[in-house]
């Protein structure tokens, strides 16, 4: 099989774990969901465009920009020099409110994106830009359509359930996937599985929560309202299709902790009924690393958006969408959206 050539928007922590575990999984399948995605492995994903604002990524090779500042995520393994160098995109709102702390605008000219993405031979587009960069995630998104690339929406921003991006996706027969990130196994996924075995055991839900702590620059970018109502509307979304209408949720991360880093802490807390009206309560906790979480499931969702193009399969991929992402256009429990993106990758199902 040939190389995945992806461009990533954002060259954050995910950006980082997404590099590095291309490199690590080249011989090691271990911990992965899918070892083999139609054919591809995790290492013939390459990486020939990224994009950033920070003057301390900008300019740089990106196997030394993904360590640098304000990334937290940890050094997995050794990453040669790549040959694909940070460039400069628009600010727009990429820099606004809180994140004005965090990032450093380097005051070099932008590049023509779409110019850049066609001359580096992109394939697919991941926008990995932090909660609440709308303008800059459909900034993108129109350049990856214009460039002929697919487009896989990490952000909560609607692209993929947005019809004005459907349409011209679906106009120049490219594959769009999103919204919003779902962790290989971070607190969202957790939560929904839960609730789903709960359901499926005959329980009735009557309130639950799901509440975070972390220590990287996505955690503190949440607590600034807009993009903090935004993060808990699409978990609360997420989780909801497990519960009778009249449960109470509360979802979304609670408080940034900086020595945590690249660490996330999950507090569950379920109440219910099972038979002659017991109670149910589970009260517990997960603690991940969050970097690595979302790159294991990038490494699946580039991949089966490969498999869409080698078919010439263009719009909305409806079963990659429900399978990786917390807000897609349809939603289905865990099991069963991971079955729609198995039979999608074995082409028994369209999209």
């Amino acid at each position: 099989m040939g190389k995945i050539k992806i461009a990533v928007v954002g060259v954050g922590n995910c950006s980082s774990a997404l590099v590095q575990s291309t490199l690590y999984h080249k011989e090691n399948h271990s911990g992965l969901i899918h070892p083999v995605v139609g054919g591809y492995s995790p290492s013939d994903i390459s990486v020939v465009a990224a994009f950033d604002i920070d003057s301390r990524k900008v300019g740089r090779d990106l196997s030394n920009a993904i360590f640098a500042a304000p990334n937290v995520a940890q050094k997995f393994c050794g990453v040669p020099e790549l040959g694909t160098v940070v460039v400069k995109g628009p600010v727009l709102d990429g820099a606004d409110g809180v994140l004005k702390e965090l990032i450093k605008v380097d005051q070099s000219k932008e590049v023509d994106v779409t110019e850049y993405l066609t001359r580096a031979g992109c394939e697919i587009v991941v926008c990995l830009l932090p909660t609440g960069c709308t303008k800059a995630a459909e900034y993108y998104a129109s350049c990856a359509a214009e460039a002929g690339c697919a487009f896989v929406n990490c952000t909560p921003s609607r692209i993929a359930c947005d019809e004005r991006w459907v349409d011209t996706f679906e106009g120049k027969s490219l594959p769009l996937v999103g919204d919003d990130l779902m962790s290989q196994i971070g607190g969202t996924a957790f939560h929904m599985g839960l609730l789903d075995l709960l359901k499926q055991r005959g329980v009735r839900i009557d309130n639950t929560y799901q509440l975070d702590i972390g220590g990287s620059m996505e955690a503190f970018g949440v607590l600034e309202d807009f993009r903090r109502e935004s993060k808990r509307k699409v978990k609360a979304d997420a989780i909801k299709q497990f519960l009778p209408a009249e449960s109470e949720v509360a979802t979304g991360t609670s408080d940034f902790v900086e020595f945590m880093k690249d660490r996330r802490t999950s507090y569950f807390y379920i109440e219910g009924n099972a038979a002659l009206g017991s109670d149910v309560v589970i009260d517990i906790y997960l603690r991940t690393v969050d970097s690595s979480n979302g790159a294991g499931a990038l490494l699946d969702i580039i991949r089966a958006v490969k498999v869409a193009l080698d078919r010439r399969v263009g719009g909305p991929l409806i079963s990659v969408s429900a399978y990786g992402f917390k807000s897609p256009p349809v939603c289905a429990p865990l099991q069963e959206s991971q079955r729609w993106f198995d039979e999608f990758v074995a082409g028994a199902r369209s999209i």
